[in-house]
């Protein structure tokens, strides 16, 4: 699985950083992955947050 977040779509919200903050940052105004889900927990927390981004700037690719 890999993670990305467009910048360009992204709004600053905090709740995929909130959600999961091993994956997801915020720096400045926007949201960034920190590193990609290893763990179950990441993992279905990555898929949570994508679906809860209110401005659908999460992707999720699988292999």
């Amino acid at each position: 699985m890999t993670v990305s977040v467009d910048g360009t779509r992204c709004i600053g919200c905090g709740m995929c950083a909130a959600a999961v903050p091993a994956v997801f940052e915020i720096r400045g105004r926007v949201s960034q992955v920190r590193s990609q889900p290893r763990t179950a927990g990441e993992k279905t927390g990555a898929f949570d947050a994508a679906n809860g981004c209110p401005v659908n700037a999460i992707r999720i690719q699988r292999p």
